[in-house]
């Protein structure tokens, strides 16, 4: 008797519904037609007795159980009303492992950060990508469009080296056909505000030219769904050749970064000092525009040594005016004097400043063509000297006082002039800290750079074949450039890998495809099955508590040629710093 399955009965009716509803209609039903079906069996009439006992029981039991179930399924209805989907029980395993799993996270390439402002929008240029921001194109988890700065983190993935140690798989699976990637670019945009994840306005989307250095047209466009675990293909790709204008803009933020270090060396080295000096400049004319106070002379006692008497005008040296019956002595110092001097009617006599400012004063005297100095000493006697001293003590106590506002004054410019030159200096910290800061990030692009494979590319090949592949982004996530290669493992080799000559395995194990660049993650299930076909450059790299095992290109080479499965790697003893090394190390 063949089977045959209705795969197009109509939806069942409420009216059936209802009539089905009666459970003991529906059991008396069911027990009929076993009955007539027993009885139809030739078998039945053999032990007539026993069969219909046990189809009697049968039905019991049945009910029973369907009864249970019913039962149970309500009772369950009752405590969970909510029903959950596969597709929801998938997500949840999906948040408890990880999909993206960088084999070695100390050497995996990092993200190039950038500032833009949401409401205003721009352009992002990366070596020579280039990302096309809108305004407003950004809104936080509830919907709401940000405004503000928004961090925008970048990282493109060229070389089969970087592609591995990014940990984002290259296996596409399509309606269980599974392939692997050939890729002409990859990366990786995300959006955030203060350590908030960000996504796209639903009306906006981003333009992310990328650049690349395989100008062929096979090549599809996908977005990595780290929900169900898969590739989905977008579209295919749109390149556009890449315009020497966009060659120059790509180095456009490194020479920003240039002039602003030259502009912050030039405030440091130049500007900044310019203004401390400046400000000590000021300080000193201000103090120096301070009035003078001159200190009252100390009147001084007559020694008896040979005086000259002067009347004359004191408005040249008013201490000196003070004094009544003032003398001037004749200093011991002055080799020319003579008694004839006292002889000589002067037809001249000026007092000038003595090499003792305020203490002594030069006497210079002329008659004629006789012109003589002598240094002298103003003295005072009796009660001159006594009515000088009192004056003297008060007019000491008055300049103490005026002396003391002048310091104070003083101080207070000197003050100030601190604290403009702390504002200076202040600056100038400043202004070396975010040198440090330019330069540390100029470094770091340089590094980058150089890491890139896509500069490295570019650098050789041919400028027909510098284009630009065109993504328009909906979802921050992780994008590429590729051409699936079916995975087919008929008479695939199963690779046994040797450390000193003993077999030897990782968690981790790639195969580098340099000729079709693909990166390829063996699997442990199928025994590491993977396909090698003669004249294609391979290398394996395993990966063990962070430590790199490979075997290089020559080796593999050699293995095939002698068609053997065996591959002998090598440890990596010495410190990786940077996908650079180990690209360097592994392509020989």
């Amino acid at each position: 008797m063949s089977i045959k399955f209705n795969i197009n009965r109509p939806p069942v009716t409420e009216e059936e519904i209802k009539q089905n509803q009666n459970f003991d209609q529906l059991l008396k039903q069911f027990k009929n037609a076993s009955i007539k079906k027993a009885r139809e069996d030739q078998t039945w009439w053999k032990n007539k007795k026993t069969i219909y006992r046990a189809v009697i029981g049968g039905v019991g039991v049945a009910c029973t159980i369907t009864l249970i179930s019913i039962l149970n399924t309500n009772t369950k209805a009752k405590l969970n009303d909510k029903i959950t989907t596969k597709k929801e029980i998938a997500t949840k395993k999906n948040h408890t492992t990880t999909f993206i799993n960088a084999p070695a996270p100390a050497l995996k390439p990092q993200a190039t950060k950038f500032k833009i402002d949401a409401q205003k929008g721009g352009e992002i240029v990366v070596n020579k990508s280039k990302i096309v921001i809108p305004k407003n194109a950004f809104v936080n988890k509830k919907g709401v469009s940000i405004t503000g700065d928004v961090t925008i983190e970048y990282n493109e993935y060229h070389h089969p080296v970087d592609i591995m140690l990014s940990g984002i798989p290259m296996l596409y699976d399509s309606a269980t056909i599974k392939s692997n990637f050939e890729s002409a670019g990859m990366f990786q945009i995300n959006g955030t505000q203060n350590g908030e994840n960000l996504a796209i306005h639903p009306n906006k989307s981003l333009e992310v030219k990328m650049a690349s250095f395989n100008s062929e047209d096979k090549f599809n466009q996908y977005y990595l769904d780290t929900i169900t675990r898969n590739w989905v293909y977008l579209k295919k790709d749109v390149i556009t050749p890449l315009k020497s204008e966009e060659e120059k803009n790509a180095n456009d933020l490194s020479n920003n970064n240039s002039k602003k270090i030259k502009e912050l060396k030039k405030k440091i080295e130049i500007v900044i000092p310019a203004k401390i000096d400046s400000v000590e400049k000021f300080y000193m004319i201000k103090s120096k525009a301070l009035p003078l106070i001159p200190q009252p002379l100390k009147p001084s006692k007559a020694t008896g040594r040979p005086t000259f008497k002067l009347d004359g005008n004191y408005d040249e040296f008013p201490e000196l005016k003070v004094f009544d019956n003032l003398v001037f002595e004749v200093g011991d110092e002055n080799l020319n004097y003579n008694k004839s001097f006292h002889e000589i009617t002067w037809s001249d006599v000026k007092v000038t400043e003595g090499p003792l400012k305020g203490k002594n004063y030069i006497l210079n005297l002329v008659y004629r063509s006789k012109r003589e100095k002598l240094i002298v000493y103003p003295v005072l006697s009796g009660n001159d000297l006594v009515k000088a001293e009192n004056l003297y003590a008060a007019k000491m106590k008055e300049y103490e006082v005026q002396l003391q506002k002048r310091a104070d004054k003083e101080n207070k410019l000197f003050a100030e002039m601190q604290a403009k030159q702390a504002e200076y200096i202040a600056q100038k910290t400043s202004a070396e800290l975010a040198l440090k800061k330019e330069q540390e990030e100029l470094q770091l692009r340089a590094k980058q750079r150089q890491e890139s494979n896509l500069n490295e590319g570019f650098g050789s090949l041919g400028a027909q074949q510098k284009v630009q592949r065109i993504f328009q982004i909906k979802n921050f996530g992780i994008y590429n450039s590729d051409c699936p290669h079916l995975v087919v493992l008929d008479n695939a080799t199963r690779p046994v890998f040797l450390l000193n000559g003993k077999p030897f395995s990782a968690p981790n194990i790639y195969l580098i495809n340099f000729t079709d660049n693909r990166v390829i993650q063996l699997d442990r299930a199928n025994g590491y099955a993977t396909n090698l076909l003669e004249g294609k450059s391979y290398v394996f790299c395993l990966f063990s508590s962070n430590t790199l095992y490979y075997c290089d290109k020559e080796t593999v080479t050699q293995s095939m040629a002698s068609g053997s499965n065996k591959f002998e790697v090598m440890e990596r003893t010495d410190a990786l710093s940077s996908p650079a090394d180990l690209r360097k190390l592994i392509e020989g």
